[in-house]
């Protein structure tokens, strides 16, 4: 399990591991940015909601 990249963003790092993707099929792949979106959307969009409520 290597990493191949380690990006900061504010107080979030993200690590990509090579071992996660070497093998995955595109379903897969598809499936993971499904269950990222499935999670994200959600508190991305309270965040606007809350930023329009204020701004």
């Amino acid at each position: 399990m290597g990493v191949v990249k380690e990006v900061k963003r504010g107080e979030t790092t993200f690590i990509f591991h090579d071992d996660f993707c070497k093998d995955t099929t595109p379903e897969e792949v598809q499936a993971s940015k499904k269950r990222l979106g499935e999670i994200a959307y959600p508190a991305l969009r309270a965040k606007y909601l809350r930023e329009e409520k204020t701004g």
